[in-house]
């Protein structure tokens, strides 16, 4: 008995170092569909620059200097990067930059103890600012 238990822990003992240490070779055959349409959603993703998401307008007014002073009134208090944008008549001052319309209503919040005609609005933003 105690030669069989033996005989069992070496032949282990000898079996594994050569599952450990060998080198398999696996090889994987592709479709090719499979490639056209992985290189394709590359193509069409490296073209996107920007994602829809939401920003919070503080201000849109046709006064240049009023939008001036209310940003920097802004930065002041908030931590939130902000940009302003001129569709005419109306020069619009936008802030921060959200994917969820949760997270925008978290913020805007925020933002309406201090500036209570703020508002949500849709805009692309770059990847960059998120």
């Amino acid at each position: 008995m105690k030669t069989g238990f033996t005989l069992l822990i070496i032949s282990l003992l000898l079996t594994i170092p050569g599952a450990i240490f060998s080198q398999g070779k696996v090889s994987v055959k592709e479709d090719p569909d499979v490639s056209k349409m992985i290189d394709q959603y590359v193509k069409r993703n490296k073209a996107n620059t920007h994602v829809q998401g939401w920003r919070i307008t503080v201000i849109t007014t046709a006064d240049r200097r009023m939008m001036e002073s209310r940003r920097a009134e802004f930065q002041k208090q908030y931590n939130l990067k902000t940009k302003w944008e001129y569709k005419e008549p109306y020069y619009h001052l936008k802030a921060g930059a959200y994917l969820s319309r949760n997270e925008a209503n978290w913020a805007l919040e925020n933002v309406k103890k201090k500036f209570s005609g703020a508002f949500l609005s849709l805009d692309k933003i770059p990847y960059e600012e998120l």
